[in-house]
C-alpha cells in the first residue's frame, strides 16, 4: 500500500517534472528566437552592409546614364608665388575646407580621422590626419604636395593633379588645421617644390575630352592595326607552301591568339635569340602548343624571318 510520505513524494516528482517541462519549453522559445533573429539579420545583410559602408551616392540608381567630361582646352597655369600662397588666411582655409570636403572627406571623414563612408572598406584604412605616425610620403608641406600632385597608388590614394597648385595649397593648408604640430613650411620646401613642379613658370594643364571621344579615337587608332593582324592571321592560315607557315601551323593550335600575342609586343623581332624567348615564355597564354618543345634549331631560323617578313 501507498503511504502518505510516498503520496507526497509523487506530488514532488510531479511537480518536479513540471517545471523542467517548462524550462525545456523556455530554452527551446530562446533557441527559436535566436534562429529567427539570425535568418532575418542574414536576409537583410547585404542592406546593412550598405548603410553602414557605402555611402549612398554611390548606391544609386546606375540605370541613369552619367554626364560624360565636358571638353575643356588645355592651358598654361599663371606662374604662382609660393611664398605668398603657403600664407595662412581665412580666405585660403576656407576655401581649402570646401575642396576637402568634395575631394576627400569620403575617405578621410569629415573630421580628418580615416572614418569616411568610402573608406572604411580600404586596406590599408585611409590616413588619419590627427596622427603624426606613419605618413606614406611624409607630412611636411613638399610631402603633401607631392602626394595630392602623384597619387600614392599602393594604398588607394588617387592623384589630384586635375586640381590648380593654389587649390591643391589651399587643400593642405586646411589639412594642416587637424592638428597644431604639423612641420614649419621652410623656404627649402617651397624651393624643392617649385624645382620639381615649375610653380613659379606657370603649369601647363592638358586638355580634356569626353570618354567617349577618347575610346573612338582610341579604336580608331588601333583599326589598322587590327586589320593587319587579322591580315596575317589569314595569310598564314591560307598558306599552303611556305615552311614557315607550316612550323607555325604545326606548334600553333591557336594561330589567332598567337598572331596576336607577336602583334602585341614588336620586340621579338630584333633578333632571333629575342623571338625563341618571348614565344618560349608561358607559350600556352600566347596560343603555342606542345609541338614547341620539337621545334629544331634550323626551324626556329626558318620561322623566325618568315614572320620578320610577316610582320
Amino acid at each position: 500500500m501507498i503511504g502518505q510520505n510516498d503520496n507526497i513524494n509523487l506530488e514532488v516528482i510531479d511537480k518536479k517534472k513540471i517545471a523542467l517541462g517548462f524550462f525545456g519549453l523556455f530554452y527551446v522559445g530562446i533557441l527559436l528566437i535566436i534562429v529567427i533573429a539570425g535568418y532575418l539579420y542574414l536576409g537583410n545583410l547585404e542592406t546593412f552592409s550598405k548603410n553602414s559602408l557605402i555611402p549612398p551616392s554611390l548606391t544609386g540608381d546606375t540605370s541613369k546614364p552619367v554626364a560624360d567630361l565636358p571638353v575643356i582646352k588645355g592651358s598654361v597655369t599663371p606662374p604662382l608665388d609660393l611664398v605668398s600662397a603657403v600664407v595662412v588666411s581665412a580666405e585660403k582655409t576656407e576655401a581649402g575646407k570646401k575642396l576637402y570636403e568634395t575631394n576627400c572627406s569620403s575617405c578621410h571623414g569629415s573630421d580628418g580621422k580615416g572614418d569616411g563612408p568610402a573608406g572604411k572598406t580600404m586596406n590599408p584604412l585611409p590616413r588619419n590626419f590627427h596622427d603624426a605616425k606613419g605618413w606614406t610620403n611624409g607630412q611636411e608641406f613638399s610631402k603633401m604636395y607631392k602626394t595630392l600632385q602623384e597619387g600614392i597608388t599602393s594604398r588607394g590614394m588617387a592623384s589630384y593633379s586635375n586640381l590648380l597648385p593654389e587649390e591643391r595649397i589651399n587643400l593642405i593648408l586646411y589639412i594642416r588645421t587637424f592638428r597644431n604640430d604639423f612641420p614649419a613650411i621652410d623656404k627649402k620646401e617651397l624651393t624643392d617644390v617649385d624645382n620639381t613642379y615649375s610653380l613659379s613658370k606657370g603649369m601647363k594643364l592638358p586638355s580634356q575630352i569626353p570618354v567617349k571621344t577618347a575610346t573612338e579615337l582610341l579604336l580608331d587608332e588601333k583599326k589598322p592595326q587590327d586589320a593587319k593582324t587579322e591580315s596575317i592571321i589569314n595569310s598564314i592560315k591560307n598558306d599552303r607552301n611556305s615552311r614557315g607557315a607550316e612550323i607555325f601551323k604545326r606548334i600553333s593550335p591557336d594561330i589567332g591568339r598567337s598572331v596576336n600575342a607577336l602583334a602585341s609586343y614588336t620586340k621579338w623581332n630584333e633578333n632571333e635569340s629575342a623571338f625563341v624567348k618571348f614565344v618560349s615564355l608561358n607559350p600556352s597564354s600566347k596560343g603555342f602548343g606542345s609541338q614547341l618543345s620539337s621545334v629544331t634549331t634550323e626551324e626556329w631560323s626558318i620561322l623566325f624571318q618568315y614572320l620578320k617578313g610577316m610582320f
